[in-house]
């Protein structure tokens, strides 16, 4: 088959876009939202976390329950992006490497993240202190720049897979995610001011252990890994997708992670102890599996929605269709991210009760609903500035 066969026959097949995808998009978007907004507005926020790290409750069961789903939300949205990411580049499985369209997409697609992760730090009100210790933040590695990292991971990976063309695409990104999980322990160990590598810029050391690594790619990028595993497994059980048992074993992978995790890591430190090698102490990657257990079965139960009662909310899908630019609009509104005011000021941060907080995120909430409802409105409003501002490249044309 030529190349302009396939390139026809891809134009031809039908997309289909998966909406447990996008389900799960819009759940971590939101509760990103709703998260951000509380840890940075509610006024007892600080010492109830402090309660429930040291007594394992604050004493009140909705900030419990808040504060567990809050823990949740990043590695969800990390693992998210892998599984939209992977199923759209590897579902055109006739494509070579260079001839993909979602490789160049993809390289593009991170650079992008990289450059908005990095210009939401500036700070025009600081803009003279910008590059020294007044504001360090300026070189902090965040979620936008791990996404992006991510993304060339899973690149790099599906580049090898293609390289050596041996045995199924999820098995790579299991190892992935598996083997960066291997060296959480090792970095959780080092102490405080011990930064990796050493003697290297600190914006290098925030990628893996700086003194601002927010959402280092140990561990973050292997939920990324684990999120490309689904995206295989979803591209290559396609047809099953829908039927009760595919679901079903995520939700049981779920639950085991959950429940067993201490237990693997514990009989994996034995088996690593008993062949001679030195101990990982892989029992505090625990925790780590237990999230991606409660990632399985929120997968697991957004299957089952989609069949079972056939999900048509419009609204709520495409918020997860454009969950960078909420992100971007959010850092900007709460943090004062480029221009330097927010809401997260020194005169507003954590200024509120509880119900005012409840209302507060409510409302912060509900106004980014209404931005993504209206959001043709709002990129026709956006082009026709862009074309004002700037009016000379029609004259030069």
């Amino acid at each position: 088959m030529s190349v302009e066969e396939q390139q026809i026959e891809i134009i031809a097949k039908p997309k289909v876009r998966l909406k447990f995808i996008d389900m799960a998009r819009s759940l971590a978007i939101l509760l990103m939202l709703e998260g951000h907004f509380i840890e940075h507005m509610f006024k007892d926020f600080k010492p109830m976390v402090a309660l429930v790290r040291e007594t394992g409750t604050s004493g009140y069961i909705l900030f419990d329950w808040f504060y567990f789903i809050k823990g949740f939300t990043a590695p969800l949205f990390f693992t998210v992006t892998g599984v939209v990411f992977v199923y759209l580049l590897a579902r055109n499985k006739e494509a070579g490497f260079r001839r993909n369209p979602r490789i160049k997409k993809g390289f593009r697609r991170a650079f992008e993240l990289l450059l908005w992760g990095y210009a939401l730090q500036f700070n025009l009100r600081y803009a003279s202190n910008t590059f020294n210790h007044e504001h360090p933040w300026i070189f902090a590695f965040h979620v936008l720049q791990s996404i992006g990292i991510g993304i060339v991971a899973l690149l790099l990976i599906f580049g090898l897979y293609k390289l050596i063309n041996k045995g199924p695409l999820y098995v790579y990104y299991f190892l992935a995610g598996t083997i960066i999980f291997c060296f959480y322990p090792y970095l959780k160990g080092l102490e405080k001011d011990v930064f990796l590598p050493n003697a290297a810029p600190e914006i290098i050391q925030n990628v893996i252990r700086g003194p601002y690594s927010v959402f280092p790619i140990i561990p973050w990028t292997a939920f990324t890994m684990y999120g490309g595993m689904v995206g295989a497994l979803t591209i290559r059980f396609q047809d099953h997708v829908k039927k009760f048992w595919y679901p079903l074993t995520y939700i049981g992978l779920g639950l085991g992670l959950n429940l067993f995790g201490r237990v693997i890591g514990l009989t994996l430190d034995g088996i690593i102890e008993y062949m001679g090698f030195d101990e990982l102490n892989l029992v505090q990657n625990s925790w780590l599996y237990g999230r991606l257990g409660q990632i399985f079965i929120a997968l697991g139960v957004f299957m089952l929605i989609d069949k079972l009662i056939h999900f048509k909310g419009e609204l709520f899908l495409k918020i997860g269709q454009n969950t960078l630019s909420i992100y971007i609009i959010h850092v900007v509104i709460l943090y004062g991210g480029i221009f330097g005011y927010g809401l997260n000021s020194e005169e507003l941060s954590h200024s509120l009760n509880g119900w005012q907080v409840i209302l507060g995120a409510t409302v912060f909430i509900g106004a980014f609903v209404v931005f993504i409802k209206y959001l043709e409105f709002f990129e026709k409003i956006k082009a026709k500035v862009i074309d004002f501002l700037f009016f000379w490249r029609k004259k030069s044309i």
